[in-house]
């Protein structure tokens, strides 16, 4: 990992506060500032399938009542159920070649509503809102 070296200007008590921190927990200041920036950086596009990016990074840019609408969106009802029976049933084996091609598209559609929501979350969480089931 290549380190850079950057300047920048923050106000005295939250230098004093990383300060006291690198202090407390015998780490150098510089460990502390990266820690920081790290947990609290915009998410990433880097671990998201290259069809997503476009739409997900529209997210970093969109209002932030578009981006809790996206956060609160839940799967449609009728389609949570039938990919729940289709896995049951291919757990079963008992599933059709066609059923087999439709839990592979369930599937796909699930795993784009999960990556769209999480990535809401976290845009939302970086921009500073206390997300469902924080303190």
């Amino acid at each position: 990992m290549t380190l850079q070296t950057i300047s920048v200007k923050i106000p005295g008590t939250l230098y004093r506060r990383l300060q006291t921190t690198a202090t407390l927990t015998k780490q150098s200041l510089d460990e502390i500032v990266a820690q920081t920036l790290h947990a609290n950086a915009p998410p990433s596009l880097d671990d998201v399938p290259p069809d997503m990016h476009t739409e997900l990074s529209a997210l970093l840019t969109a209002s932030t009542d578009d981006v809790w609408a996206v956060a609160h969106s839940v799967l449609d009802a009728q389609q949570w159920r039938r990919h729940q029976d289709l896995l049951f049933r291919n757990a079963e084996q008992t599933l059709t070649d066609a059923e087999r091609a439709e839990l592979e598209q369930l599937r796909r559609e699930t795993d784009r509503y999960v990556m769209r929501k999480s990535f809401a979350l976290a845009v939302l969480k970086w921009r500073g809102y206390t997300l469902p089931g924080e303190s």
